[in-house]
C-alpha cells in the first residue's frame, strides 16, 4: 500500500472512531430504585445475575476491582472509573437479557437503621451472615471463587445491627458545598462510600468487594448522586490527581480500561447507555432534597423541603447555599413555630412536624483508612465536620422525615 493509501486508511479509522466516540446510544436502559422493581422484574434481574455467577463473571469483576484498588480509591479516578466498571458489568448482563439494568439502593433513606432496610430482606439481597455466610436472599448458597473458594460473607459492624450511615441531608449539603470533583469525591468517599462498605462487612469490606451484589447497588447509587451533581452545572467538571499524583483531565486514561475519562462524563453518550429514574428531572433540582433521596410517606417530600427551608439563614448559608435564595421570603422561624398563648401542650405537640433528630454517622475505622491510604488528617476533619453538621441542625430544632 502506498503512503497516500496508508494515510487515508489511518484517517478513515480515526474519523470512524471519533464518530463512534461522539455518538449517542441507539438504546438506553433505566436504572431504578431496587424497591420499585416488581417481583417479576426482580426475578428477571436475579436470573441474569445467577447466570453471570455460573459463567464466572463475578470472579472476573472481583479480580479487576482487587487489582486496581489503589488506582481507583483515594484519588479522583474514583467516580469515572466506577461508572465505567458498573457499565462494563451491565453490558455483560445485557448479553443474557438486553433489558438488564443495574438497580440502585437509595441507602440514604435507610441510613438511620441500615440493618432494617427491606433491601436486606430475604426477598431481595438477604441480610447478615450466619457464621459469616449469607444464608438468604439473592446470593444464598453461592460459592465465590475469588480470591479462593468461599461463601459470600457479611458481618455487620455491630454484630446483628449496623451503625447509622450518613443522612440524606448531609449528602445533600455536601453536593451543594463542593463545586470541584476533588472536593466532592473526598467528601463522598470518606463518608457514605466507606460507611456502607464497613457496615455490611465481610466481602464488602475487602478489596474484592464486588463479590457482593450490594456493591453494585451501592455504587449505582453513588453514581446516581454524581449524575445529579453533574446536572447542577458540573457536567464536565474533572480535576484532581491520580494515585501517582499526576493531574487528571478529560483526556486521561482510566486504569484497566484505557478509555478517556471524558468518555464517562455524559450519560447517553459513548458506552454510557443508561439513565437514572428521576435524576435531574425537576426544575431547580439543586434545591430538591427528594432528588437525592426519596422521603418516606405521602407528604414526605413536602416535609423534607419545608424543614430545610425553615432553617435559620446562617445555617442555610453555611450548609445549604442553593437553598438560600428560595428561602429569603419565608416567615421568620421563631414566628413560624411560636405557639399561641392559650394553646394546650397536647396541641403544640401534634402541630410540631413529625420526624427525628439527626444522629452521628459511623466514622471510618483505622483499618479502612490504612487500606485506602487516605490522608488521616483529612478524614478526621471530614468526620468532625459531619458531627458539626448534626449538632447545628439539631440545635435549630430540625426534624428529619427519614
Amino acid at each position: 500500500m502506498n503512503v497516500a493509501g496508508l494515510v487515508g486508511l489511518v484517517l478513515a479509522h480515526f474519523l470512524v472512531g471519533l464518530t463512534a466516540a461522539q455518538g449517542g446510544c441507539s438504546r438506553m436502559v433505566t436504572r431504578r430504585d431496587i424497591m420499585t422493581l416488581s417481583q417479576q422484574e426482580w426475578s428477571q434481574t436475579a436470573s441474569v445475575l445467577q447466570r453471570m455467577q455460573n459463567d464466572g463473571w463475578f470472579r472476573i469483576f472481583a479480580e479487576i476491582h482487587n487489582r486496581e484498588f489503589n488506582n481507583i480509591h483515594g484519588n479522583d479516578n474514583f467516580f469515572p472509573w466506577h461508572r465505567r466498571f458498573l457499565r462494563d458489568f451491565e453490558e455483560i448482563g445485557q448479553r443474557y437479557d438486553p433489558n438488564f439494568a443495574v438497580p440502585y439502593w437509595d441507602e440514604l433513606r435507610d441510613s438511620r437503621n441500615p440493618a432494617g432496610s427491606p433491601v436486606l430482606s430475604s426477598r431481595l439481597m438477604g441480610g447478615n451472615g450466619f457464621g459469616g455466610c449469607v444464608r438468604d436472599g439473592l446470593q444464598q448458597g453461592w460459592t465465590m471463587s475469588f480470591p479462593g473458594p468461599h461463601c459470600l460473607v457479611r458481618r455487620y459492624d455491630r454484630g446483628g445491627q449496623m451503625q447509622s450511615w450518613y443522612s440524606p441531608e448531609y449528602i445533600f449539603s455536601t453536593m451543594q458545598r463542593y463545586n470541584d470533583m476533588h472536593g466532592l469525591r473526598e467528601n463522598i468517599e470518606f463518608t457514605l462510600h466507606g460507611s456502607v462498605h464497613l457496615g455490611m462487612g465481610g466481602d464488602m469490606s475487602a478489596l474484592y468487594s464486588s463479590n457482593d451484589f450490594v456493591f453494585f447497588l451501592h455504587h449505582a447509587n453513588l453514581d446516581r448522586l454524581w449524575a445529579q451533581w453533574q446536572s447542577w452545572g458540573h457536567q464536565w467538571t474533572m480535576d484532581g490527581r491520580n494515585h501517582f499524583g499526576a493531574s487528571i483531565g478529560l483526556t486521561s486514561a482510566l486504569p484497566h480500561y484505557g478509555d478517556q475519562v471524558g468518555s464517562t462524563m455524559q450519560l447517553g453518550v459513548n458506552r454510557m447507555c443508561f439513565r437514572y429514574a428521576g435524576t435531574g428531572s425537576r426544575r431547580r433540582s439543586e434545591s430538591s432534597l427528594a432528588l437525592v433521596s426519596t422521603p418516606p410517606g405521602s407528604n414526605g417530600e413536602t416535609r423534607a423541603q419545608e424543614g430545610l427551608q425553615n432553617l435559620p439563614l446562617p445555617i442555610l448559608q453555611k450548609w445549604f447555599p442553593a437553598l438560600v435564595n428560595s428561602s429569603r421570603d419565608r416567615a421568620p422561624v421563631s414566628a413560624a413555630v411560636a405557639p399561641k398563648a392559650n394553646t394546650t401542650r397536647s396541641t403544640i405537640d401534634t402541630e410540631q412536624p413529625a420526624g427525628h433528630f439527626l444522629v452521628y454517622p459511623a466514622p471510618l475505622t483505622n483499618e479502612w483508612v490504612n487500606m485506602h491510604r487516605f490522608d488521616r488528617q483529612k478524614v478526621a476533619n471530614t468526620m468532625e465536620e459531619a458531627r458539626e453538621f448534626v449538632d447545628a441542625l439539631n440545635r435549630a430544632g430540625y426534624k428529619s422525615p427519614y
